[in-house]
């Protein structure tokens, strides 16, 4: 293991973590990655994935999530007994997101590393988030978490405002027009290599185990 210090003592970074371009020390807003990054999204995908579907297909969707199918949409197409298109499906989801939520039987979101560092450095930088998720959930983990009022939501990415996936570096420059001292932390590859796309640099972060 390689430890990468950007006066970030929790975050660990895997061996041959690369920065793509040359990281820069006095870039100034921090883009973070949702999943895998500050929190695990999976429980609380899987809770609404659990609703929509019914309990018993309890076992069937965590295999599917085992066996590498990362999305939600992908997973209630391979387990429902009905079709239905994707805007469909999102709408669907959020209905029962939303109802979850008000019922308060949301799972409470994991705090990752990456959260003590946000909070400890909420007045150095500012930050940004850029998500392939929805707006909905990723609010419910920053307000869980006690991050949101640290982000500028406004400058932020997700599904609502932006469909191209990260890996195009799309959703990346829709951030660095506004904010261009920009770095990403994630622990995604195709996000690094859409962030290189547009000359923004990032970190691959790995926890310990």
């Amino acid at each position: 293991m390689v430890r990468w210090s950007f006066s970030i003592p929790f975050v660990d970074c895997s061996e041959g973590t690369h920065l793509y371009p040359p990281f820069d020390k006095n870039m100034k807003t921090i883009i973070c990655d949702i999943d895998g990054t500050i929190t695990d999204m999976w429980p609380i995908e899987k809770s609404v994935l659990l609703c929509m579907l019914g309990r018993s297909s309890g076992e069937n969707i965590e295999r599917l999530k085992l066996s590498g199918v990362s999305g939600t949409y992908q997973i209630y197409r391979l387990v429902s007994t009905t079709s239905i298109n994707k805007d469909d499906y999102t709408r669907k989801y959020n209905r029962v997101f939303d109802a979850l939520l008000k019922k308060d039987a949301l799972p409470t979101p994991k705090r990752y590393p990456l959260v003590r560092w946000i909070i400890a450095n909420k007045t150095k930088y500012r930050f940004v988030y850029a998500t392939g998720g929805q707006k909905s959930e990723t609010l419910y983990v920053l307000e869980n978490l006690g991050l949101i009022r640290f982000f500028d939501l406004n400058a932020s990415v997700d599904k609502s405002n932006c469909r191209y996936s990260k890996k195009t570096g799309i959703p990346f420059k829709k951030i660095k027009a506004k904010y261009s001292d920009c770095l990403l932390i994630t622990d995604s590859r195709d996000d690094c290599a859409g962030a290189n796309r547009v000359q923004i640099p990032s970190v691959l972060v790995n926890y310990w185990a």
